[in-house]
This record gives structure tokens, sequence and C-alpha cells, in this order.
């Protein structure tokens, strides 16, 4: 013998059965980051080769230490654009100035380290993981501009 079951109660079920689902998808699609080569992935590893490396000088908000020992100040790395009178963000610039194996003439004297020597000779980094290294910090600087 079949016993019938109202119209109600299946559609709450279906219902049920969707919002569940639905639920957790978004549980699951919540569970993971952004994509491994998105900008905010980049930016994030960016932030922490930044605090490992720069923010001895530049602070870790970027927006430079007071040293005396310095002639001249660490800039404050937030008004990168604003200095620069860009509305772009000159990447290949500040990786260059980063990099500091090649002298770029706006930087003036060089009072920071030479990455791109410290990651190739003390690191034992290839090219591709330098340039992979510093343009996670360009990622980081980039998102940073006020």
């Amino acid at each position: 013998m079949k016993i019938p079951i109202p119209f109600s109660y299946k559609f709450d079920v279906r219902i049920a059965s969707f919002l569940l689902i639905l639920g957790a998808t978004i549980i699951y699609a919540c569970n993971f980051g952004p994509p491994e080569n998105s900008r905010a992935t980049q930016a994030r590893k960016g932030y922490e080769h930044f605090v490992e490396h720069c923010a001895v000088c530049h602070g870790e908000d970027a927006k430079g230490v007071v040293m005396d020992t310095m002639a001249v100040q660490p800039p404050d790395l937030t008004l990168i654009n604003k200095r620069r009178r860009q509305n772009e963000f000159p990447v290949m610039t500040i990786a260059k100035i980063i990099d500091g194996r090649t002298r770029v003439k706006s930087h003036g004297d060089r009072d920071m380290p030479i990455w791109g020597d410290v990651f190739s000779k003390q690191q034992a980094m290839t090219e591709d993981e330098i340039r992979g290294k510093l343009g996670e910090i360009i990622a980081y600087l980039h998102n940073i501009q006020n």
C-alpha cells in the first residue's frame, strides 16, 4: 500500500535539498583563498618577502623608518604613484630599483642592498625565481598605494 505524500511536503524536501547543496557549496568555496597566481596571492607573498627583507628600513607598514645613521631616509613606499605624479604604477622602474644590479638614474645613490645579488648569491636563486620574488614584492607595493 502506497501512502500519498502531500504536494507541499515534496516541495519542502526539494527546497531543503537545494539549500543544503547551496550551503555546502558556499562553505566549500570559502575554505579556499584566491587562486595561486592571482594578484591577491602575489601581494600576500610579496608582503611576507617585504617584512623579511625590507621592513627593517621601510617599516612594516612601508611608510619608512627614521634612521639617524642614514643620510637619506627610506621613502614612504605607499606614495610611489603620488611622488612620481603618475596614474600607472612604474613596475619596471621599481623592479630595477629593488634588484639593484642595473643602476636607475632617477633613484640616486644606492643606500639599500642590491637585492638581485643577495637573492642570486646568498639565497642561490635562479633569475626566474628572482623575477618571481620581485614580482610578488611589486604586487604588494602596487596594492598599498594611496
